[in-house]
C-alpha cells in the first residue's frame, strides 16, 4: 500500500504543483460543488418522497398536484447541475491528460532516454504508456476522487436522516432487555462491510489481469503497425502466412486475457449483482415491523428505503468502483514503471569533453546485456579530417559511430569528442511527416528557404521534386532507398554540421552515385570532419585516414 501511494503522489505532483495547479483545483472544486448540490436535492427528494407517499395513501389530489409540479422543479436544477458537474469533469481530465501527456513525451524525449530505452528493450510498448495509459490513469483518478468527496457528503447527510427515521429499538435476549439506536445505519453499515470483504476476496484477480490486457492490446497493434510499415518487404518475401501466424499468437494472448478477465468479472459478477439486489429489499425488511404496526407510515417507509438506499450507496463506493480500482493501478503501475526507467536512462547522458581533434583512449564498448564488442580502441582523427573505419560486419562499427553521436553508453574509458555540431546519417534515414520542405530540414524545420532546398535538391540528384516542396506525401514510401539516402545528403548540406558521420550512408547508391555525393559534401563543407563506415573500396581515395577496427576486436567478435 505505502508503494502504491508513493507511485500514485509521484504521478500526480508534476501537474497539480505546477503552475496549472490552482485552475486544475478551481476546476475540481466547481464539480465536487455540483456534486455536493446533487446530494442536497436528493436530501429535499427525501422529504419530498414521505410526503408524496403519504399523499398517495389519503388520495389527497391537490397535494399530489402541487408536489408532481415541485418534483419537476428539482428535476430541471437537477438536469442542469448533473450536466455542469460532468462538464467541469471533463475539463479537468483534459486539461491533466495534456499536462501530462506533455511531461511524460518531454522527459522520454528528453536526453535520448527513447533511444536508450528502445535498445534495451526492457519497457514494452511505450506509445500505448502515452496515449493509453496516461487517460486511463488521469480519468480513473478524477473519476474516483470526485466520487469518493460527494459520497463522503452523501453519507453524512443521509446517514443523520436514517438514524432519525430508525428511532430505538427494545427487544429482550437471553432474558435481558436490549436498546438499539439508529438500528438501520448499523443493519446498512454491517451489510456493506460484509460486501466489501467478499468483493475484494472475489476480486482481486482483476489488477494483473488488467495489467496484462492492456500488454497484450499493446503489443498486438504495434505488431499490425509494424506489418502496415513493412507491407511491400512482407510481399516481397511472401510472407504473409508466417506474419498471419504470428498475429494469430499475438491475438490468442488478448483471447486468453479476456477469458480470464470473464471468468474473473463473472465470479465477482455473481456476488455484486446478488448483493445490490438483495439491499433494494433490506430497509423494506428492517422497518416492516414499525409499518405494520403503524407506527409508520407508507410515506415514511419510502423515507426510510430512500435514505438507506443512498447510506447503503456510499458505504458501497468501495465495492461500486472496485473495477475501476484494479484499472487505475494497473495503468499508475505501467506509468510508474515508464517513468522510472526513463529516470534511469537520463542519468546515464554525461558530458564529454571537447577539443581540437577526436580523440579515443582505450575505449571499450559493449551491449546493453553488457557483451563485449570493440575494446581498448586507440585512434585520433584531426578536425577537418576524412576518415574511413572497416572491418568485419558484427564487429561493432555502428556502435562506436553512435557513441561518437552520443547516443551509446555502454562504454567504458576516455574520449574526446570535437567542437561544434555532430550528425549521423545511417543506412536507412528518418523521413517523418510533413512537407518535402521539412523533411529536408528535418529537425529544424524553419532551417532554409525555397530557393536554397531547391538548389539542394538539384545537387543531389532530386530535382524532379524541387517544385514540390509543400506537398505531404508518406515518404517513407514515396522515396526508394537510393533516393532516402539522396534525402540525408541534402539534409547534411542544409544542416552544416562540423562533424559527419557515415553509417554506410551510401549503400543503396551506385559507386558512381556515391562518389558525387561524397565529393559535392567536400565541396560545400570543405572544414567539416567526415568519419565513414562504408564497404565500398570504391571510394577510399576520398579519405585521408583509413582505420582497420579488426585490431580492437573482442574475444566474442
Amino acid at each position: 500500500m505505502k508503494k502504491i501511494a508513493a507511485q500514485f503522489v509521484d504521478l500526480c505532483r508534476p501537474f497539480w504543483r505546477g503552475k496549472q495547479g490552482l485552475l486544475a483545483l478551481l476546476l475540481l472544486v466547481a464539480a465536487i460543488s455540483m456534486g455536493w448540490t446533487i446530494v442536497y436535492l436528493n436530501v429535499l427528494l427525501n422529504d419530498w418522497s414521505k410526503t408524496f407517499y403519504d399523499a398517495l395513501g389519503t388520495f389527497d389530489s391537490s397535494l399530489l398536484l402541487s408536489l408532481m409540479k415541485e418534483y419537476g422543479i428539482y428535476i430541471l436544477i437537477y438536469i442542469v447541475v448533473f450536466v455542469h458537474q460532468d462538464w467541469f469533469t471533463r475539463w479537468l481530465i483534459i486539461r491533466w491528460r495534456s499536462a501530462m501527456t506533455e511531461e511524460l513525451v518531454n522527459s522520454w524525449l528528453a536526453k535520448r532516454a527513447f533511444y536508450r530505452m528502445s535498445i534495451v528493450g526492457k519497457i514494452d510498448n511505450p506509445d500505448q504508456r502515452i496515449a493509453e495509459d496516461i487517460g486511463l490513469f488521469v480519468d480513473k483518478t478524477v473519476s474516483l476522487v470526485a466520487s469518493f468527496l460527494v459520497v463522503t457528503a452523501q453519507l453524512s447527510s443521509f446517514v443523520i436522516i436514517l438514524w432519525e427515521l430508525s428511532g430505538v429499538q427494545r427487544f429482550t435476549l437471553f432474558g435481558e432487555e436490549w436498546v438499539i439506536k439508529g438500528y438501520l445505519v448499523w443493519a446498512v453499515i454491517i451489510y456493506t462491510v460484509f460486501g466489501t470483504l467478499i468483493t475484494h476476496l472475489i476480486g482481486k484477480r482483476l489488477h494483473g489481469i488488467n495489467y496484462e490486457k492492456q500488454r497484450a492490446e499493446a503489443n498486438f497493434r504495434a505488431s499490425l503497425l509494424r506489418k502496415h510499415d513493412n507491407a511491400e518487404q512482407i510481399a516481397l518475401y511472401g510472407g504473409e502466412q508466417q506474419e498471419k501466424s504470428h498475429l494469430k499468437r499475438q491475438f490468442s494472448a488478448i483471447v486468453s486475457n479476456w477469458w480470464r478477465s470473464m471468468n474473473a468479472e463473472r465470479n465477482l459478477g455473481f456476488f455484486t449483482t446478488g448483493y445490490m439486489r438483495i439491499s433494494l429489499i433490506v430497509p423494506i425488511f428492517a422497518a416492516l415491523p414499525a409499518f405494520l404496526s403503524k407506527t409508520v407510515t407508507l410515506g415514511g417507509l419510502m423515507q426510510i428505503r430512500g435514505a438507506f438506499a443512498q447510506v447503503h450507496g456510499a458505504l458501497s463506493w468501495f465495492i461500486r468502483m472496485y473495477r475501476e480500482f484494479m484499472e487505475l493501478s494497473a495503468s499508475m503501475e505501467r506509468l510508474s514503471q515508464f517513468k522510472q526507467e526513463i529516470k534511469r536512462h537520463q542519468s546515464e547522458d554525461e558530458v564529454v569533453p571537447v577539443g581540437e581533434r577526436l580523440q579515443l583512449d582505450q575505449l571499450s564498448f559493449t551491449t546493453p546485456q553488457g557483451s563485449p564488442l570493440l575494446q581498448k580502441v586507440d585512434l585520433s582523427c584531426e578536425a577537418g579530417s576524412w576518415s574511413k573505419f572497416s572491418g568485419r560486419s558484427g564487429l561493432g562499427k555502428s556502435t562506436l559511430l553512435r557513441t561518437l553521436s552520443g547516443l551509446w553508453p555502454y562504454y567504458d574509458g576516455r574520449w574526446q569528442s570535437l567542437e561544434g555540431r555532430s550528425l549521423l546519417l545511417p543506412q536507412q534515414s528518418y523521413l517523418g511527416q510533413g512537407t518535402l520542405a521539412e523533411i529536408l530540414c528535418y529537425p529544424h524545420p524553419a532551417l532554409a528557404d525555397s530557393d536554397m532546398l531547391r538548389q539542394t535538391l538539384d545537387s543531389v540528384g532530386l530535382g524532379a521534386w524541387r517544385d514540390r516542396l509543400d506537398e505531404q506525401l508518406n515518404w517513407d514510401r514515396v522515396f526508394s532507398g537510393g533516393e532516402r539516402q539522396r534525402v540525408a545528403f541534402a539534409r547534411a548540406l542544409i544542416a552544416k554540421p562540423d562533424t559527419l558521420y557515415l553509417d554506410e550512408a551510401t549503400s543503396n547508391l551506385d559507386h558512381d552515385a556515391a562518389r558525387q555525393l561524397l565529393a559535392l559534401v567536400k565541396l560545400a563543407l570543405p572544414a567539416c570532419t567526415v568519419v565513414a563506415i562504408t564497404h565500398q573500396t570504391e571510394l577510399d581515395d576520398l579519405f585521408t585516414h583509413r582505420y582497420d577496427l579488426t585490431d580492437f576486436a573482442s574475444q566474442r567478435s
